[in-house]
C-alpha cells in the first residue's frame, strides 16, 4: 500500500536541490528519529546526537553495511519544534554530483527513511501548525517565481499579509453568526439596531472579498508572466527575432521554408516581469502533415497569447494571408522585417520597420514589448487592484473567494427579503467555510493532497 501525506510517523528524506552537477547538494530529512537514523551512517555519531538545534557537524557519510565512505559532508541539525516541519531534522550538505547524492539517499533508505512525497516537508509544517495553507502555497509560488514582481508578491503572501486579511474577513462572518445564533436562542431580545449591524458587517466582508477577487488577474500575470508569440509566414524572420530577444542562438535560421515545425520557447525578463517568448512554425497552407501540425499548434498558442509579434518580410511585401492574419488579430504588433536591406520596400502605415538580425534593434523591440506589457497590466487593473498590497495569484483561492462572495450576497438578499435567520446563517456559514478552505482550517484531505502534490520534491 502506497504512503500518503498523512503517514506522518515515518521519517522522510529527499534531495532538496535540483538533480545534476553542482558545487553542493542538500539532502533533507525530517521525523521524530531523523537525527538518530542519520547518526547510524555518520562518522561522528555522538557529535551529531549531542548537537543542539541550528548547529552544524562536520564528518563523513558512510555505508554501515560495507563501511565504505560515501562523501565528506556537513550535517545541519534542527530540533523539534524549532524546525521548518516542527520535527527533528537533519540537512546534509554534500558534494553536488548525481552519483554522490543518489548513493547517500540509497543508504538513508536502507536505514529507515522513506522517500518524501512532493511537498511533504511543507505539508508537515502545515499539519504541525507551523504555517497555514496560504503561506504554504506561497512557498511553492516563491520557488516558481520567474521575475522580480512574482518574487515580491509571493514573499508578501509568505509573510502572512494575505492570511491576516482572510482571517479578518472570516472574523466578520463569525461575528455575524454569533449574533444570529444568540438571536435564535433568545428571540425576545430582537432589535433593529442589531440587524443593521449585521448588514454593515456583511457589506464590509463582501467589499473585502471583492477587492481580493479583483486582484487575481494582476496577481496571476505577475506569477505566470506574459506570453509573447512570434508569428508570420515562413522566412519572415521569426527565428532571427527569437534569437535576438533571448540573446542566444536557440532557433535554427534557414532560408528554406518550414524549418521551424514546432514551437521554441524561452523566458526573459523585461523590467520586473517574466516574459515567455515563443517562436512558432511559419503560417501557411501546406500538404506536409508534420508542418501542418506545427501550424495548428501555432494558432492554438496565438489564441492564448498576451502579445503577438507578427513579422512580414519587407523584401516580399504583404499578401492575402498577411492581411487575413491582421484582420483576425487586430491587436498584434506589426513588424516590417529586413529594413536593413536595400531592397526592402517602405513599411506601410501601422507597421514598424525593423531588422531582426540587428542587435542594435533590441532596444526598440524591448520598448515595444514593455509598451504591450503595460497595456496588459492596464487590462488587469480593476479599481487599482493591480497595485494593491494584498494580491492573490492562485486559481484555487480565486474560485473559493468567488464562492464566498456569492454566499455573502445570498445572505444579504435573504436578510433583505425577510427570510428566516437560519437561512441567513446558512449562507454566512458557507462563506466562512470557503475562507477556511483557503487557509486550510477546514480543507478536506483530498484538497490538501492535491495542493501539496504540485510542490517540488524537497519542499
Amino acid at each position: 500500500m502506497s504512503r500518503t501525506y498523512f503517514d506522518r510517523a515515518e521519517p522522510i528524506v529527499a534531495l532538496a536541490t535540483p538533480e545534476g552537477r553542482s558545487a553542493l547538494a542538500v539532502i533533507r530529512t525530517s521525523g521524530e528519529n531523523a537525527v538518530d537514523i542519520v547518526a547510524r551512517c555518520f562518522s561522528q555519531p555522538q557529535a551529531l546526537l549531542g548537537a543542539e538545534g541550528y548547529h552544524a557537524v562536520y564528518g563523513w557519510i558512510f555505508d554501515p553495511v560495507s563501511q565504505e565512505r560515501l562523501d565528506e559532508v556537513v550535517a545541519l541539525v534542527f530540533r523539534a519544534p524549532h524546525s521548518f516541519t516542527g520535527e527533528n531534522a537533519v540537512e546534509i550538505m554534500c558534494h553536488g554530483s548525481t552519483a554522490v547524492a543518489q548513493r547517500i539517499l540509497e543508504v538513508l533508505y536502507t536505514q529507515g527513511f522513506s522517500p518524501a512525497l512532493p511537498g511533504e516537508f511543507s505539508f508537515r509544517a502545515f499539519a504541525g501548525g507551523k504555517t497555514d495553507l496560504v503561506r504554504a502555497e506561497a512557498i511553492n509560488e516563491l520557488t516558481h517565481a520567474s521575475c522580480e514582481a512574482a518574487r515580491h508578491d509571493a514573499l508578501q503572501r509568505l509573510s502572512g499579509v494575505l492570511s491576516r486579511k482572510l482571517e479578518e474577513i472570516r472574523n466578520l462572518m463569525i461575528d455575524v453568526l454569533a449574533d444570529i445564533n444568540a438571536r435564535l436562542d433568545y428571540p425576545e431580545d430582537e432589535g433593529p439596531e442589531e440587524t443593521d449591524r449585521w448588514v454593515q458587517l456583511m457589506q464590509r466582508a463582501q467589499d473585502e472579498l471583492s477587492d481580493l477577487i479583483r486582484s487575481y488577474p494582476g496577481g496571476r500575470l505577475r506569477q505566470e508572466g506574459l506570453l509573447v508569440v512570434i508569428a508570420g509566414r515562413p522566412n519572415a524572420g521569426k527565428s532571427s527575432l527569437f534569437n535576438l530577444l533571448v540573446r542566444e542562438e536557440r532557433a535554427i535560421v534557414s532560408p528554406e521554408p518550414g524549418t521551424t515545425r514546432d514551437w521554441l520557447e524561452a523566458w526573459i525578463s523585461i523590467g520586473d516581469f517574466a516574459v515567455r517568448i515563443v517562436d512558432t512554425a511559419g503560417l501557411r497552407n501546406t500538404g506536409n502533415s508534420i508542418e501542418a501540425e506545427g501550424v495548428r499548434r501555432s494558432h492554438a498558442l496565438l489564441a492564448r497569447a498576451d502579445v503577438i509579434l507578427y513579422l512580414v518580410d519587407g523584401t516580399v511585401g504583404l499578401d492575402d494571408e498577411d492581411r487575413s492574419f491582421v484582420a483576425r488579430y487586430p491587436r498584434a504588433l506589426l513588424l516590417w522585417n529586413k529594413a536593413d536591406l536595400s531592397r526592402c520596400m517602405p513599411a506601410p502605415s501601422a507597421w514598424a520597420a525593423v531588422s531582426a538580425k540587428d542587435i542594435h534593434s533590441f532596444g526598440s523591440f524591448e520598448s515595444m514589448l514593455k509598451s504591450a506589457l503595460h497595456s496588459s497590466i492596464q487590462e488587469a487593473r480593476t479599481s487599482g487592484q493591480y497595485e494593491a498590497q494584498v494580491r492573490i495569484a492562485s486559481e484555487r483561492q480565486a474560485r473559493l473567494l468567488r464562492q464566498a462572495h456569492e454566499a455573502i450576497a445570498q445572505a444579504m438578499e435573504a436578510q433583505t427579503a425577510g427570510a428566516g435567520l437560519d437561512l441567513v446563517a446558512l449562507h454566512i456559514r458557507e462563506s466562512a467555510e470557503c475562507i477556511g478552505e483557503i487557509t486550510g482550517d477546514i480543507a478536506p484531505d483530498e484538497v490538501l493532497e492535491r495542493v501539496f502534490s504540485t510542490f517540488c520534491l524537497g519542499k
